[in-house]
């Protein structure tokens, strides 16, 4: 294949998979519309099924990584987590497009804590601030270990659809990053960028299904992100809940990348809890790889 089909490849599928992930919004929001409509004449015709099942909602409102789940924070409730992610992009992808280790010496690492508050500001609403610190060890040849802020967002949150005894319940974030990045010092981006996703979540007696798609879009048109994130949640035990979450990743011009992440959820404490993962890269085509990371995270709930 000549150089510009390749070209014209590439543009006619980053284009398509802005399509993809603008319909499956639309279309799961109208699902969802319509199932709540068909919950609603079932009730009428059904007392019994005006009460909620006692799981329904029993789950966490994020996962491990990126996955989250339809529920908001409560009104006048106020949430903080801290999470902790470790990489080490320690392959590198080589002209043949196979991954290789890096050169004796070299390394790229980078620790990233994120401070996020929530807050229930109305019913079914809340509104959120992410900081995010990096800690970055790169010597790639040049070296780098600049520390500080990454892109601070904030993003409101609006679950539209209540889950339902049969039909699952529906959310709406919009993000925005600020631009006090510096891309110079691998600390984010000075330019601000946008993103919408949705979130949907049903849960059974002894798990709950999660399913995220996601799109992102700055004033750099090479910037451009699309995500499908999903996350199964096993109820096994009251207070320690294993799950695992999927990840697929695209950014224009860059590549993309699957992962999956296994953990398990403490809740050791009434409106605490405390989550483990390990995240797997399954496939990727971006220059740098992290084959296997850990995340942790800390919550409370007020």
């Amino acid at each position: 294949m000549k150089a510009t089909q390749w070209g014209e490849y590439f543009i006619q599928k980053d284009f398509l998979m802005k399509k993809i992930a603008t319909i499956l919004m639309v279309v799961v929001i109208a699902c969802a519309v319509t199932s709540q409509s068909a919950e609603s004449n079932q009730k009428g015709s059904d007392e019994g099924s005006s009460e909620l099942y006692p799981w329904c909602g029993q789950y966490c409102m994020s996962f491990f990584t990126k996955t989250r789940s339809a529920k908001t924070v409560g009104k006048d409730h106020l949430s903080v987590s801290l999470k902790f992610q470790h990489f080490d992009w320690n392959l590198v992808r080589g002209s043949d497009d196979k991954y290789h280790g890096r050169t004796s010496g070299q390394q790229k690492q980078r620790a990233a804590f994120t401070l996020c508050t929530k807050y229930g500001w109305a019913e079914d609403h809340h509104i959120a601030l992410g900081i995010p610190y990096w800690l970055n060890d790169f010597n790639t040849g040049s070296s780098n270990d600049s520390h500080g802020v990454g892109n601070i967002f904030i993003f409101e949150k609006w679950n539209i659809i209540r889950e339902t005894n049969n039909f699952p319940g529906v959310a709406v974030d919009f993000w925005y990053y600020l631009p006090n990045g510096d891309t110079e010092r691998k600390l984010g981006t000075d330019d601000g960028a946008y993103k919408i996703t949705t979130e949907i979540s049903k849960a059974w007696k002894d798990f709950s299904l999660h399913f995220n798609p996601g799109y992102t879009w700055s004033e750099d048109r090479d910037a451009e992100i699309g995500e499908i994130n999903g996350a199964l949640l096993l109820k096994t035990y009251p207070n320690l809940w294993p799950a695992i979450e999927y990840n697929y990743y695209q950014k224009e011009s860059s590549g993309h990348r699957h992962d999956i992440v296994p953990g398990i959820i403490w809740k050791f404490k009434k409106g605490w809890s405390f989550k483990a993962g390990v995240p797997i890269n399954l496939d990727s085509t971006f220059t740098d790889r992290d084959r296997v990371g850990i995340v942790l995270k800390l919550f409370r709930r007020w």
